[in-house]
This record gives C-alpha cells, structure tokens and sequence, in this order.
C-alpha cells in the first residue's frame, strides 16, 4: 500500500509557507501494511487532495501550491500528519491521495483491500468536520445534524461503515482536531446510531455477527456517491473480492449478493424486506441494502439445526392442518430424515440469471402459481424458520408479495431455480383524467412513487400505484391502479373525515403548511384538518394492498342481470367501476380499457351522483372502440344495423364508416340519436361564442387498404356484407376531432343536456361535381362523458318531494353557496 510520510509532508508544507527550503524526501512510498505501523484517516470527503496534486505538490508553480494548501482535504491530510507524530507514528494512510484513481488497477486493489487495511492500522482518526464542541453528542440533534437522523454526517456514509468496524482503535475528533472520544468508550453512543452491538465494535466482526442479513442492515440508510460504492463499500465486510466496474449500477449489489452466497450459502441473504416495506416482487435479490434494514435481529442456522428445526415444524403442521394419523405422521419425518437433505440445503450453485438451490416448498390453495418457502434463517433463536412467498413461471422462481391465506400441504424439499433477474413483465397504461377539473378535482399525490406525465407502468406479476383526487370543497379520494398475478383491477376509496376538513384549504395557511399525519387542529382557521394527500396515499395504498387478491377477483367477476357470475379478462375486455363520493353529489367512474392492444387506457370521470345509487354500482363491461381511430376520450362506437357501413382506412387505421341514405350532409362535432335517419339534434361548436384553435380538426389520409395509400383523386368502396352498395369518392379526405384537453372539457360541460347521445367524430368527405364538397360517410361515436348509469340491485325510489327538500336544504348548507340550490334541484328531480 502507499503511506504518505509524515514528516515529508509537514516539511513540504513548511516550504510552501516559506519557512523551510524544499526537500527531496519521497511524499508516498510503498509500504507493507502488515509491517509498517500507520495511521489511517475516516472521513466525509469534500474538496479533496488527489494523488497527482499531492506528488506535484513543490514542483507547482508559485500559485498553485498555495491554491491546494487551501483546500479543506489538505487541511484535514495536515492535522492528521500532526497527530500521527503526536501518537509516534511516521506513516499515513489517506484515501483521497494515496490511491491513484487514474488507475482501475489500483483503485479496485484498493477497494478489495481496504477493509483489511483498516484492520492493519495502528490508529485510526475519525474526522467530524461537523462537530463543533469537545465532546463527542450522546443525544440526536436534528438541528445540528440534519442530514441523518441528528447524528454527524460521518455516520451517513456507506464508506465509514467498514471504517468503524474494522480498527482496533479509532479516535474521533471534532472539526479543530480536538480529540472527542474513543470507540471503546463510546460504544453505547455508537451502538444507538449504528444498531451494531458493542461486543462487535469492541472485539470486531468474529466476536458475535448473526448472519449476511444482520451486516446488510446496517448499511440501510447510508449513502454514497456513487451507486456502485454501496456494494463496493461492503466487499470486507462480508470477506469477498469482485472486479469494480463503475457503471454497471444496481447489478454491482446484486454481484455482490452473489459472492457472498457462492462463500457462505447464506439463507438470510433472501429474507430481505420481512416486514412488506418495500413489497418488491420479482428478482431473489435485494436492489439495495436499504431492503435489508428490519433485519438486524436475524440468524443464520447450519444445515443440522435448519433440519431439525424443519422437523418441528412439520409435527406441528401435521398436528394442526391434517388428521395425525401414524402412517401420516411418519412419511412426514421421513421427508427430511435422510442424511442426503442436509447435504442438499447445504450447497447452492449459481448458473446464469439465477440460483439453484434445494428448499422445502408448499403451495398455496388455490393459486398454483404461488408457493411458500421455508429458509435456514430465523428472526430469534426461540422463533420458527423463516419462510419466504415465491411465485412460478414453470421454470423460474421470482420472489412475491401479497399472497393471502395459508399453505395447507406439507412442505417438500425441492430443486428451484430462483430468477435473479427482474424479469417480470410490466406493461405500460394511460391515465386519462383530463376531465377531474370540471368538477374542481385535481391530482394530488401518488404512492408509492410519482407518475411521469399521464404514463403508468404496471409488473403483471404484482403491483399497485395510488392516486389521490381532490378540490376545493374538501371532497377526497384514492384511486388504486393495480394488477395481481395477471389479473389488471381498480378500485376507489373515498376519504369519509370530509365533514372534518377546512373548507378554505386552499387559502387558510394553517391547512396548507399542515402535514401531520394525525387529525389536528387548525390554529388559523378553528377547523379540523385531515391528514396530507401524501399519507393519505399511503394509507390507501395499505388498505388496498392487504385485499388485492380479492379485488382482482371482483374486477374480473361480473354479475349479469340474472345473478350469474362471468369472468372477464382484462387483457381482452375492459370494465367499469362507479363509486358514491360519500357527503357530496358526485361519483367517480372509472373505465380500464382492453391491455392486450398495448395501449391500454384508464379513464377517470367524475359525474353528478346524488348518493341514491347508495354506494358502488355493479361492475360492468365496456365496448369501447380501443383499436379504432383516436376519440377526444373514451368513447365507443354507435353502429346501426340498418345503416350501411363501410371500411376505410384512416390514417392507416381501419375504421368503419356509416352512410345514412338521405342525408345530403353530416358535420364533424354534429349530434343526436343513431337511428335510420339519425336526426341531428344540434352541433358541439354551434353556440361557441368564438371560434377556437384546439378544435380545429385534424386531416386524416384515406385509402382503401390495398396500398394505404390515395393512388387516385376517385376510389370506389362496397359496404360489408352487401357487395351491390357501393359508393363512389371523388377526392375523399378525413377530418376528426382532435382530442386535447380543450375538446374533452367541452364535451364533459354538454354532458348534461346531451346524456346518451350520439357524436360524429370523424367524416369523410368528397367533392361533388359542382366542385362543391360534402360529407359522404361519417363516424359515429358514443362519449363516455355522455353515458349515464344506470342503477342496478333495485336502489331506485319513487319521487319524494320531502326528500328533494331536506337534500336541497342540505347540500346548500355544506357548501355554503346560494346559488347551489337550483343545481342540487336539478340532479334529484328523479326522486
């Protein structure tokens, strides 16, 4: 290893200041670390001495010596130069400078020995820059010490980890170098902010580690520059050497993992996240140390006492899921009597893209896809073996979360190739919510982690994202996006604690700054406050991850008007949920559009809901149009079967057409009922005060199929089904409404007046032999806007003047605006 001497250093840094001539005394020489005694420095790094300017450092020119001797690396290098003579020691070992990084070599032959280096040492200085007093803080200091939970920055990075583990001897200072206090002294202080127990910082890592899962749970929560460094930071730890190769990211961690079960075969090493934090399914694999960070209390048994610890469990499993019979009880032992097992729970070989290894395993009732695996780990020593939830592909097993129920069968020892890869497939929808700020409802939060855009992306495998809606009168919901072993659901939950919320959250600055999680009270305005959108998300995301299996099974199970019960699939049907938003007038529908297309839609509407529907309807299919031309939102299409249709592609997209016999002309945005006839009712754009620039339709490219292409100004087309109806198009060209925002809120504000009806999205038209042009074939499209539900279960009542009165009297109450009671008057005239 290279040492700086001491001694050369003080004497350059005298020359620097003029003091002393310049010395010819080598800076760094090379040094065997098992001989030499040497100090080493712990530290946070921040603007640092690197090698080359610590060689050059006397050969500079006049300005740059002093420029470097102004760094705090150099002064941090210079105090511990001080102390080491202080301590009668004449080397140094800084890693900022004596390591040349310009060198891969050397950088990874440092990195794979420097654990053993601080092992080595004879002292080891550990600088806080950040501790200001003599003595070293007992107490978490938030204040102080923000960047980890109110202790010194030192304690944050991954780095130090190693460094306070491996020395004999470590002296901490304080930003003058001061000295503070000693490990051995401050073990119980150092205990409480590294959960590593005293005996280990004393005595070091053979004096009582439990197993891999412990020594990665320390790491949880610490940081490093680099991604790579949170597994290159713990290679001594755990004894192993690997290649450094910045850039590889994540897969440095899962390389590490890999070692370490190719030396230990360590169980532990897959019961990361015990208690369903993180909820990660797929890879074996943890994708950081943070995955590890409930798992202090965790020991790794030996294949002998894995064995008869399996053993117990089967008595017990027998004893309380089936009849004891003897023969029973005794094909039960015999499962893991046989001296061969022990051999097999003992080895574990890595092939490409996973692990083989034998593990007793038991299947779930009900879902053959998914098993429970039992581990050579237990989180006490008096606690049973800890067991694991894998589900299978019939080739490879990937690690899963939000299994339900318990296994039934006794477990058997089995040959599984656990995948290492990700490997699940994800699958990417929209969400469409352009229509929630009609109503005054926006996008609040997401959990478990943000949205790009309208962008969500789901693991087919197990997954669930959150998303919080709410507006101005304090009406709140939670819609859950999610899809459980292949099976896509929904599902909404609307926040009861409304009547307890400030209705001026938006401009009482008391709401707005208030973010505790639990129900406080209001000091600006006197109100009661609920908790923030981002608790509760999280809430939300809880409650729904606990029931998924369930309400994926609810959302692909539709009743029909008979009783029966069908299955969908959402990979070929899409669904429609409508739920109550308790304490208001208004409901959110949600439709999930067909997935197998690859462009799966998710559409969230809200509508006026006067609550007699009495909480969520039934769910329902939806025949939306998903492979036809882009509507402006959902839509499906109206087809009459009197009507003539004809096939055209637009665009590239086939789409069918309808002519209307003795219709001269049809309009883009005309409306009314999908008849013979089909009499127009009116226009979307008629009333406009102003024409607009976002509705000005887009052309659409026509062609008949054969070369997608317009080879000629006249095409003829035959309607399907009736080859003798044919229509001739001279220089035919598509026009479509767009779909932007600006249309979609257009159309949502005619919902009202225009329930049910029929819309033409898109015409195709052609010129005339007068040169005048007109609409031949159109497309008729139902808006999902436009769609009123209907009640199903016999929640419907007869008209009650009385109780159109009381819901007048108190709508107008809550939200506290006059002009609210013709509105109300307006939704409950059914009543």
């Amino acid at each position: 290893m290279l040492l700086l001497n001491v001694n050369a250093v003080l004497e350059r840094d005298r020359a620097i200041e003029g003091d002393v001539t310049s010395t010819t005394t080598k800076v760094l020489e090379e040094c065997d670390d098992a001989k030499t005694p040497y100090a080493i420095l712990s530290h946070r790094w921040q603007k640092e001495v690197d090698h080359n300017e610590m060689m050059n450092l006397v050969e500079m020119e006049k300005a740059k010596p002093k420029e470097v001797s102004q760094k705090n690396g150099y002064k941090k290098i210079l105090g511990a130069c001080k102390q080491a003579v202080k301590d009668d020691l004449e080397w140094l070992w800084v890693d900022t400078c004596c390591i040349d990084k310009r060198s891969s070599s050397e950088l990874s032959e440092a990195i794979n020995s420097m654990y053993r280096w601080y092992e080595n040492s004879t002292k080891c200085y550990a600088y806080l820059y950040d501790v200001d007093d003599r003595i070293f803080p007992t107490e978490p200091n938030l204040e102080r010490f923000d960047k980890y939970k109110g202790w010194p920055e030192w304690f944050s990075r991954g780095w130090t980890l190693q460094e306070l583990i491996a020395p004999k001897d470590i002296q901490f200072f304080n930003k003058e170098w001061a000295p503070i206090g000693n490990k051995r002294d401050l073990a119980d202080t150092l205990e409480k902010i590294t959960r590593i127990s005293k005996d280990i910082l004393i005595s070091g890592l053979d004096s009582g580690v439990r197993s891999a899962a412990q020594i990665m749970s320390w790491a949880a929560d610490r940081e490093t520059a680099r991604v790579e460094d949170r597994a290159y930071s713990l290679l001594g730890l755990f004894g192993v050497h690997m290649p450094m190769v910045y850039g590889e990211g994540k897969s440095a961690f899962q390389r590490l993992q890999l070692e370490i079960i190719r030396s230990s075969n360590d169980h532990s090493i897959f019961a990361w996240d015990p208690k369903g934090r993180v909820r990660r399914c797929g890879s074996i694999l943890a994708d950081d140390p943070n995955y590890f960070r409930d798992c202090d209390g965790i020991w790794s048994v030996e294949p002998e006492w894995f064995v008869q610890r399996f053993k117990s469990h089967i008595r017990d499993h027998v004893a309380r899921h089936v009849v004891p019979t003897k023969s029973r009880m005794q094909s039960a032992v015999l499962i893991m009597r046989k001296r061969p097992h022990i051999k097999e729970l003992s080895t574990c070989s890595i092939a490409s893209g996973g692990l083989q290894v034998s593990l007793p395993v038991a299947p779930y009732p009900g879902s053959s896809p998914l098993f429970r695996v039992t581990l050579g780990c237990v989180a006490s020593l008096v606690g049973p073996l800890m067991t694991i939830d894998l589900m299978s592909d019939s080739t490879h097993y990937y690690r899963f979360f939000g299994a339900t129920g318990e296994p039934t069968k006794l477990p058997r020892v089995e040959q599984l190739f656990l995948s290492c890869d990700q490997g699940e497939s994800r699958r990417s929808l929209r969400l469409d919510d352009r229509t929630v700020s009609f109503y005054g409802f926006k996008r609040c939060s997401t959990f478990p982690h943000s949205i790009v855009g309208n962008s969500v992306k789901l693991s087919l495998m197990n997954d669930l994202i959150v998303v919080i809606y709410t507006n101005k009168a304090g009406v709140r919901f939670a819609l859950g996006l999610g899809h459980y072993l292949g099976s896509a659901w929904t599902h909404t939950i609307c926040d009861e604690s409304r009547s307890q919320t400030c209705m001026s959250w938006e401009s009482c600055d008391g709401c707005r700054s208030q973010t505790s999680t639990s129900r406080e009270g209001c000091n600006e305005c006197r109100s009661r406050t609920c908790m923030s959108c981002e608790s509760y998300a999280k809430e939300a995301h809880d409650s729904m991850w606990s029931r998924q299996a369930d309400l994926a099974l609810a959302c692909n199970n539709k009743k029909s008007d008979h009783g029966d019960t069908t299955h969908t699939n959402p990979d070929t049907a899409s669904f429609i949920k409508h739920a109550h938003l308790p304490r208001s007038i208004w409901a959110a529908r949600t439709t999930w559009g067909v997935w197998y297309r690859g462009n799966c839609t998710v559409t969230i509407d809200i509508l006026v809901c006067t609550g007699c529907c009495r909480g969520p309807l039934a769910l329902e299919t939806s025949t939306a149009d998903w492979s036809g031309i882009e509507t402006p939102g959902l839509m499906r299409q109206a087809v009459n079967p009197s009507s003539h249709i004809y096939a055209l592609y637009m665009d590239g997209t086939k789409t069918h057409l309808l002519h209307f016999t003795g219709i001269e002309d049809v309009q883009l945005g005309d409306y009314g009922h999908c008849d013979p006839t089909f009499k127009c009712d009116g226009n979307i754009f008629q009333d406009l005060a102003a024409p607009d620039p976002a509705y000005d339709p887009i052309k659409r490219c026509i062609s008949t199929g054969n070369d997608r292409t317009v080879a000629a100004n006249i095409m003829t087309v035959r309607a399907s089904g009736d080859s003798s109806s044919r229509l001739l198009l001279r220089q035919p060209e598509g026009l479509s409404l767009p779909n932007n925002r600006q249309l979609v809120l257009l159309l949502k504000s005619l919902s009202c007046h225009l329930t049910d009806k029929c819309l033409v999205t898109s015409v195709v038209r052609c010129t005339a032999r007068n040169g005048h042009s007109r609409t031949k074939l159109c497309y008729l499209s139902k808006p999902q806007v436009w769609r009123r539900d209907t009640i199903k279960g016999g929640n419907s009542r007869s008209p009650n003047s009385k109780v159109t009165k009381e819901a007048i009297k108190y709508f107008s109450a809550m939200f506290g605006i006059e002009h609210l009671e013709n509105y109300v008057r307006a939704c409950f005239l059914h009543l």
